[in-house]
């Protein structure tokens, strides 16, 4: 399976190390107006979880400074697009017009429109469309859904998201929030999707301005009285990045911690969960190349989830421009 990668910034270049890895897929083609990336030098990729890249060796293949050029590259069978979040739909739904199957990074679009635009174009041309909503192959986050829906533990009662880094200086489109959307949509659509998998989606949610306009203290409200809230943003440079969540069920709390998974059980004694080191963008991209090879439809990680996780996270910005005014979802 051969893919082209568009965009090889911080994300662009993850995925490039990543698909390195898996057998029987091929990064074959490049684009990008940056001439250095394109001649293997990432050294100004960036990017807030300190991941070494791997050394590439891309002499042989095609290189591409627009995007419509690629798509006329009859070698590619898919493409990762690891863009501007502001270019998603437009560069989505021109792969798939082509007959690419696409992973597009997260979030999926800055309006609800422009993700339908994307699910509709994946449906009329019969190809996978994927969101790069990483977390879901994140063995943390896996255990997580595992505690949740598994009934071992009981019913949910209560859970607590964070997520924070410093401003992203390394990308000076991430800082325009007409490009980004700002730290909502870029870096709590983890935390929405996941929140969203968990408990469903809320009737209202509230949000307010947390340490300066960038971070968040967000409430959704369910009509189960569940308490489910989510903390984080972007804050002052140099604020190194976390993230970690504490979900209480009836018998057990999960947490996440900067030091590992804990589960506690009823009568309080607190066990590390051993994981097995997975890599989550290699998981990730292995199940998309997957569905792509089968021409099915990614169930593990569905668009139409990705398109509600933008739908909230717009309400939370809203509201959180308000000042804290609540939002009927």
């Amino acid at each position: 399976m051969n893919i082209g990668i568009a965009g090889l910034g911080f994300m662009g270049v993850a995925h490039l190390d990543a698909y390195a890895r898996l057998p029987q897929v091929r990064v074959v083609a490049l684009c990008s107006k940056n001439s250095r990336s394109l001649a293997g030098d990432f050294s100004a990729a960036g990017g807030n979880l300190n991941r070494p890249h791997m050394p590439q060796d891309t002499s042989s293949m095609h290189k591409y400074s627009n995007l419509e050029r690629m798509l006329e590259d009859r070698d590619l069978d898919a493409i990762d697009i690891c863009l501007p979040t502001d270019m998603h739909a437009d560069a989505s739904v021109a792969a798939l017009a082509a007959g690419k199957h696409v992973l597009c990074e997260k979030p999926m679009a800055l309006s609800v429109p422009d993700c339908e635009r994307m699910i509709e174009a994946s449906r009329r041309h019969n190809r996978v469309l994927m969101i790069a909503q990483v977390l879901r192959f994140w063995e943390e986050y896996r255990y997580l859904q595992q505690f949740a829906h598994s009934g071992e533990y009981g019913l949910l009662r209560s859970a607590t998201f964070t997520r924070s880094c410093g401003l992203p200086d390394w990308s000076g489109w991430l800082l325009d929030d007409a490009r980004s959307g700002g730290p909502i949509l870029d870096l709590l659509i983890h935390d929405i999707d996941q929140i969203l998998l968990l408990f469903g989606t809320p009737d209202r949610v509230v949000a307010k301005s947390m340490g300066g306009p960038k971070g968040i203290a967000a409430s959704f409200l369910y009509p189960s009285n569940a308490e489910v809230r989510l903390q984080g943003g972007w804050f002052p440079a140099g604020t190194p990045f976390s993230m970690g969540f504490q979900v209480r069920a009836e018998r057990a709390m999960l947490e996440l911690t900067t030091v590992g998974l804990f589960i506690s059980g009823e009568t309080g004694q607190r066990k590390k969960v051993d994981l097995a080191g997975e890599d989550p963008f290699e998981t990730e991209l292995a199940y998309f190349a997957g569905c792509c090879r089968r021409g099915s439809q990614p169930d593990a990680c569905p668009p139409r989830d990705s398109a509600k996780a933008v739908e909230i996270a717009l309400l939370l910005k809203q509201s959180s421009a308000s000042g804290g005014e609540q939002l009927k979802c």
